[in-house]
């Protein structure tokens, strides 16, 4: 059935169906979650049992067969609306929060419901959360929202104290191998299981991983980083900007690489941290423990979870799409200053 397709979520699947059952079925959810963890193809297979034209409604088990199922899949039914942050913004456009807003007030085509999703709640700020305000507070009649972000701390007040929050959790380590192994993403159980660890419950993040480019430029980067004589932060900053750029011509390629890399980093620096305070990093390759072992024996855990910190900013500015060199040449100088200072003496 549709629904086994979804690996890692049976949770969520059987709160839902309960919730349908005893008619209390929300009109907006807000799906939380890491990125690429299933929660956009979750929303598409409810919206497939919501607007399913031969499964009653009731049973939230979509056919997969029927004319309605197959033209959610295609991106085509007329009930249901899409949206999500152009490319070349980075953030969701009011003007494409009112016009979903018109959309959902029209008498459904098809059916008797509308759904919508709204990928990348992350990115509404105050204006477009107020457009949308009021279809929240009081939506059309048979309607039902899907927003996607990742975590319900950082949503706005006005969104998150409209919807029902549906927290998910990464994929389990075997769950997330097999699918690797099914996508064609690793070749061998080996490989699948090392991939399945770094993923950290992610399909896109362990896909990004296997990039043999990325397993190269990781090991050199972790070297120079932890080296005992320091390392110069202009250069690093231009040789992690030579490796984003040969991503591809594509934006949207560059950004997802270079938050490959800082992730990288941050387990890196989690790593250290471990071993600062006497514990083993999680499954750790040999080459990434000695790397890890070199900074913990200079560095204080304050300084470490402040390099940590600071690549999940440089992360955060990457995803609001901001001026690519300059973030690097931050994030450089910045790491330089912690790494390279004197460490505990």
């Amino acid at each position: 059935m549709p629904w086994h397709s979804l690996r890692g979520h049976d949770r969520v699947v059987t709160t839902l169906r309960r919730a349908l059952a005893s008619g209390r079925l929300p009109h907006a959810f807000l799906f939380v979650g890491p990125e690429g963890i299933g929660k956009r193809a979750f929303a598409l297979r409810l919206a497939q049992a919501l607007l399913c034209e031969r499964t009653p409604e009731a049973e939230l088990d979509p056919c997969g067969r029927c004319p309605a199922c197959l033209q959610v899949m295609a991106g085509t039914h007329p009930d249901l609306l899409q949206v999500a942050t152009p490319e070349d913004k980075h953030e969701l456009p009011i003007r494409v929060i009112r016009d979903l807003c018109i959309d959902l007030g029209l008498k459904p085509m098809s059916g008797r419901r509308k759904v919508a999703i709204i990928d990348d709640a992350d990115d509404l700020n105050d204006e477009a959360a107020n457009a949308f305000l009021k279809t929240l507070e009081e939506p059309p009649p048979g309607s039902t929202l899907i927003l996607i972000g990742t975590s319900a701390e950082g949503q706005l007040d006005t969104i998150l104290s409209r919807c029902r929050v549906v927290r998910f959790d990464p994929l389990p380590e075997p769950e997330l191998a097999e699918l690797l192994r099914e996508q064609g993403i690793a070749e061998t159980p080996e490989a699948a299981t090392r991939l399945a660890r770094l993923g950290e419950g992610s399909v896109a993040r362990a896909r990004g991983l296997a990039d043999p480019a990325l397993a190269q430029f990781r090991g050199a980067l972790f070297e120079e980083i932890a080296a005992p004589r320091g390392f110069e932060a202009p250069a690093l900053a231009r040789r992690i900007e030579e490796f984003v750029n040969k991503a591809g011509k594509e934006a949207g390629a560059k950004r997802a690489r270079a938050r490959l890399v800082f992730g990288e980093l941050v387990r890196l620096f989690r790593g250290t941290l471990r071993l600062s305070v006497g514990l083993e990093p999680p499954g750790a390759d040999p080459d990434d423990r000695r790397a890890a072992a070199s900074l913990a024996e200079k560095l204080e855990p304050e300084a470490v979870l402040a390099l940590a910190d600071r690549c999940l900013e440089a992360d955060y500015h990457v995803r609001r799409n901001l001026y690519m060199p300059l973030i690097l040449d931050d994030l450089a100088h910045d790491l330089g200053k912690l790494v390279n200072a004197r460490g505990r003496g």
